[in-house]
This record gives structure tokens, C-alpha cells and sequence, in this order.
């Protein structure tokens, strides 16, 4: 009786598929290697990111961002305005669907 329960106990720990702990970290570094395999987000980097269960299938995240400035290299170094600095960082909202198999996620820059 005590293999069954123990079957029973590995087999539900095995079906219950991600934690959503578990699925931040599998997005963040599928996010991080699809802005690594983009040659236009050369010298993105992830600085934080955090996924939240809305309901269902869906999560909601906020994922924040430091963008190399290509303009700065075309500017000195002597102001503190936006344009001229050499890191941007930027906050975006992300959607992912996560059907307890697989996942898809959405940047979203609107």
C-alpha cells in the first residue's frame, strides 16, 4: 500500500508541470537568449524581472532593461540628458501563456 501512495505522490509532483518561480526564471533566460541571438539588441542586459499568476493559463511580468544608446557614442560625455546617455534603462510590461507544458511570452513596448 505504501509503493502505491508514494507512485501516487511522484506522479501528481511530476503532472503539477511549473511553479510560477520556476517559470520566471524559465522565461527570463529564454528572454535572454533570444536578445542575445538578436544582433539589434546587442549589450541588452536583464536587470530584474518578475512574473505574477493572473488566472488560468495567464501571468502577467515587469522585466527591466539596460539598452546600449547608439547615439552616445556619437556625443560627448559631458551631459546628463537621455540622449547622451551611454545605458538606457527601461521598464516593460510581459505577457506569457503557460499551459502547464509548454510557454510563449510577449513583450509588450506599447
Amino acid at each position: 500500500m505504501k509503493k502505491v501512495f508514494y507512485l501516487f505522490l511522484v506522479f501528481a509532483f511530476l503532472s503539477c508541470g511549473m511553479s510560477t518561480t520556476e517559470l520566471e526564471e524559465a522565461v527570463k533566460q529564454n528572454i535572454i537568449e533570444q536578445l542575445n541571438e538578436n544582433p539589434d539588441a546587442k549589450g541588452t542586459e536583464v536587470v530584474d524581472f518578475q512574473l505574477v499568476h493572473k488566472g488560468g493559463n495567464e501571468y502577467k511580468g515587469v522585466i527591466d532593461l539596460i539598452i546600449p544608446n547608439p547615439v552616445a557614442d556619437l556625443m560627448n560625455d559631458w551631459s546628463e540628458q537621455d540622449i547622451l546617455k551611454k545605458n538606457i534603462e527601461v521598464t516593460y510590461m510581459v505577457e506569457v501563456i503557460y499551459d502547464g507544458n509548454g510557454y510563449s511570452w510577449q513583450i509588450i513596448t506599447d
